[in-house]
């Protein structure tokens, strides 16, 4: 289900959370695949600074068709495609993508632990995947702070709970991955993610 309004209130991070995946993992070329798309913004973002094929993947075919027209409207050159599939089984070969993205979805999926294992099986080797949820390191402080209310609030409305650093790093260790890194965002505070790499 789209939460369009949050999706609204968070796009001034989603080219700087971009960028930071750009600079930190050197991505230029080869297959990026964004998983629980909503509107598409991060695909997008990194449609628009890289050669990378993109490939959204999402169990709502709402959230699918949505990406798909905003894609369309950005007009880059970019090869994509449009799967709709759960993250417990991707119909994809293994060893399919050079990158994985995916923010804010893990908190939906039903087996989290099943979803990180289908991303290490679809990751070819000397790939690396990025999973869970925060702002990236790259905010200025004062939109930071903005932002992390918004979300705040946002989850206060739905009564929506997200897990803590401790929470987030056993749903990680469940899905016994063999190569991976809790992370946040750094001195600036919050976000949960892991890094897998292969």
């Amino acid at each position: 289900m789209l939460k369009s309004d949050n999706y609204s209130k968070l796009q001034p991070m989603y080219p700087l959370l971009i960028q930071q995946f750009v600079d930190d993992y050197n991505l230029k070329e080869g297959i990026a695949v964004d998983i629980g798309v909503g509107p598409g913004w991060l695909g997008m973002e990194m449609a628009k600074i890289t050669n990378m094929k993109i490939v959204f993947m999402d169990i709502s075919q709402e959230s699918l068709d949505l990406a798909k027209k905003n894609f369309k409207a950005l007009d880059v050159d970019n090869e994509v495609d449009f799967i709709n599939a759960d993250v417990q089984a991707l119909p994809v070969e293994d060893n399919f993508a050079d990158f994985i993205m995916s923010r804010g979805s893990i908190w939906f999926w039903k087996e989290p632990e099943k979803g990180l294992r289908e991303i290490y099986r679809i990751l070819k080797p000397g790939g690396v995947a990025i999973v869970g949820g925060g702002l990236g390191r790259y905010l200025p402080a004062s939109m930071r702070a903005r932002l992390q209310e918004a979300l705040k609030q946002g989850l206060a409305q739905r009564n929506e709970k997200r897990p803590n650093l401790e929470e987030f790093k056993a749903i990680v260790e469940k899905a016994a991955l063999p190569d991976y890194q809790i992370l946040t965002d750094g001195e600036a505070g919050g976000g949960r993610w892991v890094e897998i790499k292969k």
